[in-house]
């Protein structure tokens, strides 16, 4: 529902930062980021941007480099199940227990 940490995007001068939100937040940021937020799922952040946020491109794209950045991150549902093998005095114990 929102971002594992805070995360920050660069593209050209504009910088932004997405910073995790409690549940019922809604996405806090501007108009053109917020579409960018809302395709990929995220419903609750706090945003911060900075610089010449009125090229739009360089906005989107640091917005889009600053989603990407939350993609680095191993989060505990992206695990899986562990493989559970058989200790090795168990897995050998026919050939420790011949004298």
């Amino acid at each position: 529902h929102t971002v594992p940490c805070k995360v920050h995007g660069k593209s050209g001068s504009v910088r932004i930062r997405m910073i995790p939100a409690p549940r019922g937040t809604g996405i806090v940021a501007a108009p053109a980021s917020k579409k960018v937020i809302q395709f990929s799922g995220i419903g609750d952040v706090y945003t911060s941007s900075s610089g010449c946020t009125r090229t739009r491109g360089n906005f989107v794209k640091a917005t889009y480099y600053c989603l990407e950045n939350t993609y680095k991150y191993s989060t505990p549902d992206w695990w899986g199940a562990p493989a559970l093998k058989q200790h090795p005095y168990d897995e050998h114990q026919e050939f420790l227990s011949t004298p």
